[in-house]
């Protein structure tokens, strides 16, 4: 058989050690340490695991923990416990097929988001079944405007994101599913989209609310369905329409609340985050100890905190450490930013604030995520100008005051300019809980550095460690970056790109593609070139 599989652990002091070499014994291809490997070492399929679920959850729960486990699926290293996860899932659904009458129908159940596989979920393929939501993403939004009318749709795009999604969650691990489930259906989708065809298709304007000349310019499209689109207010449209009988009023709403039933789950975690621990420890001990123990708060006779602020300078994981709380909690999570709120129309602004929060209300445990909260809530200054940011900042505070009648939902922001904040959100009952996110130490730059790098071929003068003390005083995305850029320094030393590119010279062997110190070193100083070009420009504009 072809093995995909491999699965490593170590010599342990711990008491479980001798059930893992027995449950690892249990495997076709098992060989122990002291004959060909330094490491327990087991290679196995797809199928062999399916086979024998129970044995592999056994082992990967013993030593999920352990600092010498180790997991590579294709030869692409993994975290035992996430690919646990995402195995678990496919092996619950694998098993639903085993047992299925109609087998041949079951991997292409006839869903709003299925793509031939129910674990492909991310793009929703049929529309017409759903209402638009904008916190979803549907296939025709993959695209551009070729002229003002026409919408041509990104198949090419669609694709490389389905191809994406099915690395991280492994789809490929499970014996049934094939490619060609999905491109069959990226193929059958129409080339373009006529936007003239006002009874059907609506266009997604850029706002530009807060520049002094307003300009609207469509950026995408979405599809009309009953009375779901953005601007049009379910509420409104019966109202002022009485050919709407009570039934048909009834048929609609019930159809939006089954279709709002869909969670959005942030598939980022902590594992993903570094450089920041002890701001992910107190953020966990504010949020997720509340939503998975509320009897102790009860017990202390205090109230969880309701609103958390993250500040800080840009780049250093307050997006991603609201997203990695959701995930850990398994709370609806639902990403707001200004264009999501203002609107030019009068009293649309609060609405679109009051809309969120019932949405959080009815998907709870929800967090709602305020990124850049300074775009909408700055303080409220005497004068005509200000008036407009006020009813905003007042409706805010208004639904923050009223969070107990909105059940277990968790409002979380972020801002680099809390300077500019109107401090009366700030006080008690609303964000009271204020955490600065600062640049990584050199334990954090480290820690970040081996997140960036993982699966990267290192060069054996690569001290990361040692490195980690060149970039100290850098954010956590620009040591990201640092990593990145060393990886495509290095494919620019090793390899031939112009002829890839000019002669269609395929290359198949990278065994000899290293990335080597001299190549970091060379990414820190495009990192440095490139700030200070940017410091210069805008100090120019300024």
């Amino acid at each position: 058989m072809d093995f995909i599989l491999s699965i490593r652990f170590g010599y342990s002091n711990s008491t479980d050690y001798e059930k893992a070499i027995e449950y690892a014994s249990k495997f076709k291809q098992f060989t122990p340490i002291g004959t060909d490997s330094k490491l327990n070492l087991i290679e196995t399929d797809n199928k062999e695991v399916l086979a024998q679920y129970d044995l592999f959850q056994k082992l990967i729960n013993t030593i999920e923990d352990w600092k010498s486990a180790g997991v590579s699926f294709n030869n692409t290293e993994l975290d035992p416990g996430s690919f646990f996860m995402k195995i678990k899932d496919i092996a619950d659904c694998y098993l639903g097929y085993t047992n299925a009458d109609d087998k041949a129908l079951y991997c292409d159940e006839k869903c709003s988001d299925c793509w031939g596989c129910r674990q492909l979920t991310g793009i929703t393929l049929r529309h017409m079944e759903a209402p638009y939501n904008k916190n979803n993403k549907y296939w025709y939004q993959y695209g551009a405007f070729t002229n003002k009318t026409n919408w041509k749709i990104d198949k090419e795009e669609i694709s490389r994101v389905l191809s994406d999604i099915i690395q991280k969650k492994s789809i490929e691990f499970c014996p049934v599913f094939q490619h060609v489930f999905y491109r069959k259906y990226v193929v059958e989708l129409p080339n373009s989209v006529d936007t003239t065809d006002t009874q059907n298709w609506g266009l997604i304007y850029l706002d530009e609310v807060l520049s002094n000349d307003k300009q609207w310019k469509p950026i995408n499209i979405y599809h009309k369905i009953l009375s779901s689109a953005p601007e049009i207010d379910l509420k409104e449209t019966v109202k002022n329409n009485d050919r709407i009988d009570s039934n048909k009023r009834a048929e609609e709403i019930s159809k939006r609340t089954e279709y709002n039933k869909q969670r959005y789950i942030p598939e980022i975690t902590f594992d993903d985050i570094g450089g920041i621990e002890d701001i992910i420890q107190k953020i966990r001990e504010v949020i997720e100890l509340p939503f998975k123990q509320p009897d102790l708060y009860e017990h202390l006779g205090v109230k969880p905190y309701r609103g958390v602020m993250l500040w800080g300078e840009p780049g250093n994981g307050k997006t991603l450490i609201a997203k990695a709380i959701a995930n850990e909690v398994r709370a609806h999570f639902i990403p707001v930013g200004g264009p999501d709120i203002l609107d030019k129309n009068f009293g649309q602004s609060e609405r679109n604030l009051r809309d969120i929060f019932e949405e959080a209300r009815d998907m709870q445990p929800s967090i709602i995520f305020f990124d850049e909260i300074d775009s909408i809530a700055q303080s409220r200054l005497a004068g005509e100008s200000s008036k407009w940011y006020a009813t905003v900042v007042n409706q805010l505070m208004s639904l923050m005051d009223g969070m107990k009648e909105f059940g277990n939902v968790t409002v979380l922001a972020s801002t680099n300019r809390p300077d500019l904040l109107d401090t009366a959100l700030l006080r008690p009952g609303r964000f009271d809980y204020i955490l600065e996110v600062k640049k990584p130490n050199l334990p954090g730059c480290k820690k970040v550095l081996d997140i960036a790098t993982k699966g990267m071929p290192l060069a054996d003068d690569v001290d990361l460690f040692s490195f980690a003390e060149s970039v100290v005083g850098y954010s956590a995305a620009q040591i990201t970056f640092i990593a990145k850029e060393a990886a495509m320094v290095a494919l620019r030393r090793t390899i031939d790109i112009k002829s890839i590119i000019t002669e269609d010279k395929i290359v198949k062997d990278f065994s000899h593609v290293e990335v080597k110190r001299s190549d970091f070193l060379s990414a820190l100083i495009i990192l440095k070139w490139n700030s200070k070009y940017v410091n210069k420009t805008y100090s120019l504009k300024v």
